[in-house]
């Protein structure tokens, strides 16, 4: 599979996804990387059912992720989803190909007391800086962005507000 987008946004596949970033990405497929939803029928169906017709759907663990993406010789463009850096930072860590990242929805909903607000769209805590920069120093550009048409910001610009 062609990555031509990888998106870390907690909501995984939701509204924005499929009318603005599918078409962004040219996908025919998007690929969902979530331990928990890939151990949950009733999740992957919901996830399933907000997809439009024409478009393939996965949904896999991370460690099927990895395998998935190394076996696999089809030239089809995928949208890959993940919920979190640090999940997405694990991914890479197992040997998923780096790619550039893109950063959409990380909400205010942990139970952590160390989030905050970065962006109207965009929450973050230490591991979530901790975890970027380390898919950046892996070789990943990073941008954060809720639809494709808005101005990427760095993820410099991102620490300078996190630390403001």
């Amino acid at each position: 599979m062609n990555i031509t987008v990888f998106r870390i946004d907690d909501r995984l596949i939701h509204g924005q996804v499929v009318t603005r970033w599918i078409g962004h990405a040219g996908a025919k497929r998007i690929v969902v990387i979530d331990d928990r939803v890939a151990a949950d029928p009733t999740q992957q169906m919901l996830l399933k059912f907000a997809v439009p017709g024409g478009i393939a759907v996965d949904i896999l663990s991370k460690e099927a992720a990895v395998q998935r993406f190394r076996d696999d010789t089809e030239a089809e463009n995928a949208l890959v989803l993940v919920r979190n850096p640090v999940e997405a930072g694990a991914l890479f860590s197992l040997g998923f190909p780096v790619c550039d990242v893109n950063v959409g929805n990380i909400s205010n909903t942990s139970s952590s007391t160390g989030r905050k607000k970065v962006l109207d769209y965009l929450y973050l805590e230490e591991q979530d800086i901790a975890a970027l920069q380390r898919i950046r120093e892996a070789g990943a550009a990073i941008d954060f962005r809720a639809v494709p048409t808005e101005p990427p910001k760095t993820l410099d610009d991102i620490i300078a507000r996190y630390n403001a």
